[in-house]
């Protein structure tokens, strides 16, 4: 079983974690607007929990989940982790339909940032309060950078209520699914980093079997219902999308949680949240959504960088230092 017994190896991880949660869209952008995200979220729940159990065989043969040991409390926290996530996900998407991702962005990923990594220090305080709490508020001035970017491109900065309400709903989910984490991951009897990512599949599977055709029926974000003869009709080549797009998710949350039960939940949420800036780097070197863009917005962008960066030396810093001592 691989386990980062040190600091280097988890940045490594949580950097290439960054890298997925950034990247996992594009699979659903490159359907280019043909395919409903209700529809896609089905072949994405399928390729994550896939890709966690194709993740734990390879690297964790000898991981609880395959040999039944796991202690079953545990196990229905990660469960309880991936459900929550997966609501909250949703909801991300339904506002940013809303109100454009230069509202939704920031307060459903500022919110859960806050909650997520305050609950999971709570848990385990793995790096010091003040620290971790300049880190955390670094990251998330990054994400009000990033908002600002994106605000100074859209021609419609009107933001409907219903849509923020739900990003707020949004970011209480997401921001729950960072301590569930950290519980199935703690004392006693905890589940190894591979179990709890299985479970977290899971649960993202079940509450995606419970929730989505509820969605297909009534889309939150408006629009018309869509139907299970469009998912059987649509093309290949578009649930393969989905399932490589779950696949790079569920990658990215399989690192960050062998990551994490190095260097506590609440450090490597935080460093996941990089996922945003990777998002904006693709957003304007090949979706080109700041070709037209005024000047101000390429500041802002290098203002969100410069600050996540500066958030997560912050934190390295100061688990670096808890370790040495």
């Amino acid at each position: 079983m691989y386990i980062a017994e040190s600091m280097t190896a988890s940045v490594v991880l949580l950097i290439i974690c960054m890298l997925c949660w950034g990247s996992w869209a594009n699979a659903f952008s490159l359907t280019r607007g043909q395919y409903r995200f209700e529809l896609f979220y089905w072949d994405y729940a399928l390729g994550v929990m896939l890709c966690v159990l194709a993740m734990s065989a390879l690297m964790a043969p000898g991981s609880a989940v395959f040999h039944g040991a796991m202690d079953p409390a545990h196990a229905g926290w990660g469960i309880l982790s991936g459900i929550v996530f997966n609501i909250g996900n949703v909801l991300l998407v339904a506002a940013v339909s809303l109100t454009g991702m230069a509202v939704a962005f920031p307060v459903c990923c500022g919110l859960a940032l806050l909650i997520g990594v305050g609950l999971a220090w709570r848990i385990e305080a793995a790096v010091p309060a003040v620290p971790m709490a300049i880190g955390a508020a670094l990251i998330l001035l990054s994400m009000i950078m990033d908002a600002a970017a994106y605000r100074a491109i859209s021609r419609n900065v009107a933001a409907s209520a219903r849509g923020i309400i739900i990003a707020v709903i949004g970011g209480v989910f997401m921001g729950a699914f960072p301590p569930c984490l950290q519980k199935a991951l703690g004392d006693p009897n905890p589940l190894d980093p591979y179990a709890a990512a299985v479970m977290l599949g899971a649960g993202i599977l079940i509450c995606t079997i419970l929730t989505n055709y509820l969605l297909m029926r009534r889309p939150i974000a408006g629009g018309e219902p869509v139907s299970f003869a469009e998912y059987f009709s649509a093309p290949v080549g578009f649930h393969a999308l989905g399932l490589l797009g779950g696949a790079v998710w569920a990658a990215g949350t399989v690192l960050n949680s062998i990551a994490g039960d190095n260097v506590s939940v609440a450090v490597s949420y935080a460093f996941g949240m990089g996922g945003v800036p990777v998002a904006a780097l693709w957003g304007v070197f090949v979706w080109k959504e700041f070709r037209n863009a005024p000047k101000r917005s390429y500041w802002f962008l290098l203002g969100m960088f410069v600050l996540f960066i500066a958030g997560v030396a912050v934190i390295a810093w100061a688990k670096s230092t808890m370790e040495m001592n």
